[in-house]
């Protein structure tokens, strides 16, 4: 029997691999097929819709496959979910996990160790569930190559699901670098429409050297910790569980963990590594960006939660103050950069910037209430974020151009879409009653009682942040009443019910977090009380040692 867990990372990766293959075999079919007709068939316009039949009905069947095998991947990762909160509310365990431990290479002490707790059960699950909007909107674009576009999607959402649930660092490793190759791919083969192809190839070998090179740190520092681990107990291992307790000097952990930020900074990114996620999203398409901002992004803030804290703790506690400061410059530096963005994709991307540099900031305050205000505020920026690449997308099609400064006011001219226009974006700056707003609020809370100074000089530079996002979208809902006022083209057309329907989950799933939250709270504590368990126990040393 298939174990579960295995059956979650790599279902995805081979229906995708299924999917290239039925498209390739399928392709062929259809050429033959055509070319017979052609043979008996003397009206082209009549073999023209004949063609294109069969091309709608091939796209559209790959997709719903692979949309079809992540609705699967998600419904096993909601009975996970449903399975840990019931186990916890119960009385039944103080913890939640579910393992697979298995020898992989045994002289090197490397394993296929897989877990998942709380932490990684609300990651997984939240994975699934944008990559499953991300298939449903890739419905409106037309492809080339279908079969490897959908395995390229597929692969990406394997490797983010097998490096949220690996506890062999270097199987971590291994997943961590697996998710560049299919994103390289998304980019060069299926970027933007009015770029051409040296300018998308520029903005994804950009996204490889940065995340390659970053890694290289992080693999030196996973082999490293090893080698240590090695002297010390004479066993290669590459397991959490092993290094987490492997005793070494301040000197070393402190590079080490160096190592582990460095990799992970440049993915979320911070200042001044972001130039690789701008030109990446200036090239890619809609679907592109959002997997890249959805998945790639989160996957960073994850790795600083489960392996930079609790491994090096000493380190980190250490390296906070600067971190602190290091993350409010990223968010002053991004915030003012997004007064001067009229590309609607480079604003949501230095608006993103900006709020993953608040949200690093509060990593490196640290406590309970912050964490699991952090756990919330990434789950709201992925969902916020992920609708305004979508609204960005839907305004592309009708405006024929990404430049704000040609947006025409859409307010009473589209039904819907400049409401949930000014949603995401006032989502984005945390009011009431949304994901965002219970965040930043336990956040805040737990931050100012420690750095009451930096806490409002970080406030400060949130509200430039929304401050900009506000004029710079204003022109969406009141810009100018006529295209012939602009001289531009612009298409009023209808929200499809697909494009509704997806901006209308993202809007829900914004709004039932914000309004019972408890759920999300109650997963994530374990896993956020043993973070916490490790900083308090390294702080007690720290404090033996110095009397």
């Amino acid at each position: 029997m298939i174990p579960v867990l295995s059956l979650l990372i790599f279902l995805p990766i081979i229906g995708g691999i299924v999917c290239w293959l039925i498209s390739i075999l399928l392709a062929k079919k259809f050429n033959f097929a055509i070319t017979a007709e052609q043979q008996l068939i003397t009206s082209s316009g009549k073999i023209a819709f004949i063609e294109k039949c069969k091309q709608q009905w091939l796209r559209y069947g790959i997709a719903w496959i692979a949309i079809a095998i992540i609705l699967i991947e998600l419904i096993i990762s909601l009975y996970y979910w449903y399975d840990c909160l019931h186990s916890l509310s119960s009385g039944v365990a103080d913890t939640w996990e579910k393992q697979l431990d298995v020898t992989w290479i045994p002289f090197l002490g490397i394993r296929f160790h897989v877990m998942l707790d709380g932490l990684s059960v609300i990651m997984v699950t939240l994975t699934l569930f944008l990559t499953l909007l991300t298939l449903l909107y890739s419905l409106k674009e037309k492809h080339t190559n279908i079969g490897l576009y959908y395995l390229c999607i597929l692969w990406c959402c394997s490797s983010v699901v097998g490096l949220l649930t690996a506890v062999d660092l270097f199987l971590f490793f291994l997943f961590w670098e697996m998710v560049s190759i299919p994103l390289y791919f998304l980019v060069v083969l299926w970027g933007r429409r009015d770029s051409n192809a040296q300018l998308r190839f520029n903005g994804a070998i950009k996204l490889l050297i940065f995340t390659q090179a970053s890694s290289l740190v992080m693999l030196l520092s996973i082999i490293s910790l090893a080698l240590i681990n090695l002297s010390l107990t004479k066993v290669w291992s590459f397991d959490y569980d092993t290094l987490i307790n492997t005793p070494i000097s301040s000197r070393a952990e402190f590079l080490l963990m160096i190592g582990f930020f460095l990799a992970f900074i440049v993915r979320m990114p911070l200042i001044p590594f972001h130039s690789w996620f701008i030109d990446a999203h200036i090239e890619s398409s809609t679907t592109s960006s959002m997997m890249i901002s959805g998945l790639l992004m989160n996957a960073a803030v994850y790795g600083i939660l489960r392996f930079v804290l609790p491994i090096f703790p000493n380190a980190s506690l250490i390296f906070a103050p600067f971190v602190m400061l290091y993350a409010l410059g990223s968010l002053y530096y991004s915030a003012f950069l997004v007064f001067n963005q009229s590309d609607i994709k480079k604003l949501i991307a230095y608006v993103h910037i900006a709020l993953i540099s608040f949200l690093t900031f509060m990593i490196y305050v640290g406590n309970i209430l912050i964490y699991q205000g952090v756990i919330i505020q990434m789950i709201a920026i992925s969902l916020s974020i992920t609708g305004l690449f979508m609204v960005s997308g839907m305004l592309t099609d009708r405006y024929l151009t990404r430049n704000i400064k040609q947006f025409i006011g859409l307010r009473g001219r589209i039904n819907y879409l400049p409401a949930f226009t000014l949603f995401f974006v006032l989502a984005i700056l945390g009011i009431p009653g949304t994901a965002n707003f219970i965040g930043n609020l336990m956040q805040l809370f737990g931050a100012y009682k420690l750095y009451p100074s930096l806490v409002l000089i970080l406030l400060i530079g949130l509200l430039f942040a929304s401050i900009a996002l506000l004029i710079r979208m204003q022109p969406i809902l009141y810009g100018l009443t006529s295209a012939h006022e602009a001289n531009i083209s612009v298409i009023y057309k209808a929200m499809s019910p697909r494009e509704f329907g997806l901006l209308f989950i993202l809007a829900i799933s914004l709004l039932v977090i914000g309004l019972y939250p408890q759920f999300i709270l109650d997963t994530s504590y374990p896993m956020i009380y043993k973070i916490q368990h490790y900083l308090d126990a390294s702080q007690i040393v720290d404090n033996k040692e110095g009397a």
